[in-house]
């Protein structure tokens, strides 16, 4: 029904969020399902409590960037658990929102079989960067978005002006960064922008 902030508010700096629903709702696997982006330091609070949903974001905002809370299908009715969908709620602490997505699948080198669960996130790079690099050891991700069971992730609030790199982590520390040699780690080399063009679709009825 309505959220404070609003859903893609800009210039927002609360960090105590509620969203209002029709009906009852609960949360399941919250933390499993529930992705924060940019990723928290801190873990943030997020919780069901009769028809809202309240977050509290604990790090410090920064400054000029669009946050997303995906929940996948993590927000489900109280009487039979039927879940809502896919929704992400966004807001931009400044002017503007980012509102492009980037999306794949990650697969198993060995066996080409989808790994779900596992995080993928994005980097701001320069264009000029040397491939591989040190990045995913040193600082967490810009961007994160989480494996669903067919191994699809889709990363949102992304940026047309900034170039990236992707890295998938299986990550176990919950630091969002490559630091123990047990973590699974895959890269793609491919430096890339966001874009959109029209989809122009003929009319083929005569």
């Amino acid at each position: 029904l309505s959220a404070t902030p609003a859903n893609q508010a800009v210039n927002a700096d609360k960090k105590k969020i509620a969203i209002q629903f029709d009906e009852y709702i609960k949360l399941e696997n919250a933390s499993e399902k529930v992705v924060v982006s940019p990723p928290q330091q801190e873990m943030p609070n997020v919780r069901a409590a009769g028809k809202r949903i309240r977050i509290d974001l604990f790090d410090t905002l920064r400054p000029n960037t669009t946050y997303t809370v995906d929940f996948a299908d993590a927000i489900v009715d109280n009487n039979e658990s039927n879940p809502m969908g896919n929704f992400t709620y966004s807001f931009s602490t400044g002017p503007t929102i980012d509102t492009m997505e980037v999306s794949g699948y990650v697969l198993n080198a060995a066996d080409l079989e989808p790994i779900k669960g596992i995080m993928v996130g994005l980097y701001e790079v320069n264009e000029d960067s040397i491939v591989p690099d040190s990045t995913f050891r040193t600082k967490p991700f810009d961007r994160v978005s989480r494996t669903n069971g067919s191994g699809k992730f889709v990363i949102k609030g992304v940026s047309a002006k900034k170039t990236y790199r992707a890295f998938a982590l299986k990550d176990m520390d919950n630091n969002f960064q490559f630091s123990q040699k047990s973590e699974q780690l895959a890269f793609d080399s491919l430096l890339f922008r966001a874009s959109c063009r029209p989809d122009l679709r003929l009319d083929t009825i005569w």
